[in-house]
């Protein structure tokens, strides 16, 4: 088979590992193929990808679906071709009159069932306005079945769900706490091949609810087409009737956002307790950064993002996210490639150099995240600068646009 990164993570170690709630059960899919997305709208065929690879290494002997090249003609192939021959999904979409981007949870969930030509496992689509239903389905059947799950969060980027951990074992018809979700998000630029590796994050089940499953798909061009409005996950197999409790975050007023000196402390905290995480088994080592409060407009909240580095002063290798107003943890991911944030100063120089100007009457920042063309991860938020009135926009790789769209 081809050459794969893999997150091979114990699950004994995910039971004794960041008990920040002292949940008493855990599962986690070993051996789940991480990969990155090639572009933008790219996350539906990215995490098809992985769960087709997932299932045809599954059996024995592997299967070798015939469409098969190299990992990058593979991603393409599902998703829309390059111009010589037809993708997937897009062929899904506009046969059934479902407008772009090409990621519509049918069309990902016909992309595995027909593409994994003969490999274990049959997946359909969840999909309710209750998100305790759709995730206790998720949960239960990850566990049961030993399949990673694939979600849209935000409304509209999927992402790979492969662990857990909740305060009892879902079991169908029961109701759980959920503690703490594991997942590879695919977006991770720049992403030169699908096996430079996807995004791996262990989430709090109160970031989960505040920053992901809060809120149904989204798409503006999906109004009145299936799902619009609703949560959604593709599972191996059926449905379960159960719920899960997901916490509700605390979100409090301006004013009430802790210090940077008592998030960095709780950061430090944290930390501590990730060290059992293989992919972020250099967190005994880490060094926290300035953390940097950021805006997130979308969800009318704020949240202290935290970098990790090797060296005080180096490129981080992870962030830990933390509401802002109490400083509870809500996750910790390790970066695909270690950036330096770009610092108000930083955004501002750039700006200044680039528009050509030494001269203002005034001038402001501040951090923001928009699922836009400027990011689609809230690991990467964007410096927006007002210059007498005229805005421009930096983002973490430095580039000063003058454009900035948001993706509904």
């Amino acid at each position: 088979m081809f050459k794969t990164k893999y997150l091979q993570i114990v699950a004994i170690a995910l039971l004794s590992t960041i008990l920040l709630t002292g949940c008493q059960f855990s599962y986690t899919v070993k051996d789940v193929p991480s990969y990155c997305q090639l572009g933008g709208n790219r996350c539906g065929a990215a995490c098809t990808q992985m769960i087709i690879q997932f299932c045809c290494e599954k059996e024995t002997p592997p299967v070798v679906p015939s469409w098969y090249g190299n990992l990058k003609f593979n991603q393409e192939y599902i998703l829309k071709g390059n111009g010589a021959w037809s993708g997937w999904m897009k062929d899904y979409h506009q046969t059934h009159n479902i407008p772009s981007p090409y990621k519509h949870p049918d069309a990902v969930k016909e992309a595995i069932m027909e593409l994994k030509e003969g490999a274990p496992g049959h997946f359909v689509v969840f999909h309710d306005v209750d998100n305790s239903k759709v995730m206790h389905d998720m949960l239960y059947w990850i566990k049961e079945i030993d399949y990673p799950s694939a979600t849209m969060v935000y409304g509209r980027h999927w992402v790979l769900v492969y662990g857990f951990k909740t305060d009892v074992e879902p079991t169908i018809g029961n109701t759980v706490s959920l503690d703490s979700i594991f997942i590879i998000d695919p977006s991770c630029a720049p992403c030169q091949e699908p096996g430079d590796g996807g995004n791996p994050r262990n989430i709090s089940g109160e970031g989960w609810g505040a920053g992901y499953w809060n809120t149904g798909v989204n798409f503006d061009s999906w109004v009145g087409k299936p799902y619009h409005g609703e949560y959604v996950a593709v599972v191996e197999p059926p449905v379960t009737k159960g719920r899960v409790k997901i916490p509700k975050a605390y979100v409090g007023r301006k004013e009430e956002i802790i210090p940077v000196e008592s998030a960095l402390k709780k950061a430090i905290g944290y930390a501590r307790k990730l060290t059992g995480y293989r992919f972020l088994n250099f967190m005994t080592k880490a060094l926290p950064q300035t953390p940097l409060l950021v805006e997130w407009p979308d969800n009318n909240r704020y949240y202290y993002l935290v970098p990790f580095a090797t060296d005080k002063e180096g490129p981080a290798k992870a962030v830990m996210i933390l509401n802002p107003y109490n400083g509870n943890y809500y996750e910790c991911g390790a970066l695909c490639h270690p950036i330096s944030f770009v610092s108000s100063k930083e955004a501002v120089t750039l700006t200044l150099r680039k528009i050509g100007i030494t001269e203002y009457e005034k001038l402001t920042t501040s951090l923001k995240y928009v699922y836009s063309n400027l990011t689609c991860s809230h690991y990467y938020p964007f410096w927006e600068i007002n210059v007498d009135g005229k805005l421009y926009y930096v983002g973490q790789n430095r580039e000063v646009h003058e454009e900035f769209a948001p993706i509904r």
